[in-house]
């Protein structure tokens, strides 16, 4: 396997290789304080001192799934699928726009899923990234969030309101034509009937 950092330049590991002594068939973390794998570049470590890093295996590449929120079109979210993962692993969102950071905390993390809360101004990038032990690192597709992106989910709230407004002044219109046509209804009857006959104690009154 060709080795990561370390002073080999990416040359291959060489198994076996000799090491204070030792003999090794695959890559150890004996000399070392932070736990990483690592593997000499040389048959016998000590004739040259070449070594690197050894990749983890069976790491895959993250995917990445962006959501525009239509109640804030300031920020999206987004989410980083990593699939299988070690406990040094960790997860990082790459944003690439008018300023370029990394976010490395994110709003929460479920089932090997990361999810981001992120304020926009398109254009702007995102990429996911899974790393571990600062030596393996894999990096999802970028996906780019541009002003036409921005602009469908605005231009869908205003049609929802829209709509909801558009549909309430309707019921409003045609529940008072109803009404008014029910009070020129009764006044109708009412004046068809003629005036009402009252007796003669009732005129004195």
């Amino acid at each position: 396997m060709s080795s990561i950092g370390g002073n080999s330049l990416g040359k291959t590991c060489h198994f076996p290789f000799k090491f204070n002594g030792k003999w090794y068939a695959e890559c150890t973390v004996d000399g070392r304080t932070d736990g990483h794998l690592w593997c000499s570049t040389e048959k016998v470590y000590h004739n040259g001192g070449k070594w690197g890093f050894c990749p983890t295996k069976n790491v895959s590449q993250p995917n990445i799934t962006v959501y525009g929120q239509m109640q804030d079109r300031e920020h999206v979210i987004v989410m980083c699928s990593f699939g299988r993962w070690s406990i040094e692993s960790s997860f990082q969102l790459s944003v690439e726009g008018e300023h370029n950071y990394t976010l490395k905390c994110p709003l929460y993390y479920l089932n090997e899923k990361c999810v981001f809360d992120v304020k926009v101004s398109p254009p702007v990038s995102f990429t996911c990234v899974h790393e571990i032990n600062s030596v393996v690192n894999r990096r999802s597709e970028t996906y780019n969030y541009g002003p036409s992106d921005f602009s469908a989910i605005l231009d869908h709230r205003e049609e929802g309101v829209s709509s909801f407004y558009i549909g309430f002044f309707s019921f409003i219109v045609v529940g008072l034509v109803i009404m008014t046509a029910a009070v020129i209804i009764v006044t109708f009857k009412s004046n068809a009937k003629g005036p009402k006959i009252t007796g003669a104690a009732d005129v004195y009154i």
